[in-house]
């Protein structure tokens, strides 16, 4: 609890170090030694598909769906990055995709915030198998959900944590 009172001592936004102090937990107890890794500060917010069409003007060259990502930071620390996997479920809740990614975030403590970095996936006329091919109907029809596990943590401060 002392470094934590430190770190938040050391921010020198006044809206951080404010949100640092609200996040403290004085109640929690310390972790177990040998105890398994807690779960990830940063949590997925909130998720929202688009379904883009090509677009010239905006240099968008074929169909694409995007996926924009709302993010949670329960720590007393800026987050920068996080590296995550990515499922995608249809209606049954089954995997339709899943992948790695890594993206290049500025979620303030104790803050939810958009991430300006977002995930896409675009039409190959060629393949008919291709993600956006798998995607397309469950994201259309609004059944599609995305799940995402959070891996790692970047802090502003260079702490990385992995879960």
């Amino acid at each position: 609890m002392l470094q934590v009172l430190k770190l938040c001592r050391q921010l020198l936004n006044d809206a951080d170090r404010l949100a640092c102090y609200d996040g403290l937990q004085t109640n929690a107890a310390p972790p177990a030694e040998g105890a398994s890794k807690s779960a990830s500060p940063v949590t997925l917010a909130k998720a929202r598909f688009n379904v883009q069409d090509e677009n010239f003007q905006q240099q968008i060259f074929q169909p694409r769906i995007e996926l924009h990502m709302w993010f949670a930071n329960s720590s007393a620390k800026r987050v920068s990055a996080v590296a995550l996997v990515v499922s995608i479920k249809d209606a049954f809740g089954d995997v339709i995709l899943s992948g790695d990614s890594k993206l290049d975030v500025n979620i303030r403590p104790g803050g939810t915030e958009y991430s300006q970095s977002f995930l896409i996936w675009e039409d190959n006329q060629f393949m008919s198998d291709d993600p956006y091919s798998k995607m397309i109907g469950p994201v259309t029809a609004g059944t599609a959900k995305a799940e995402v596990a959070i891996k790692k943590v970047v802090y502003q401060d260079g702490t990385v944590e992995s879960y």
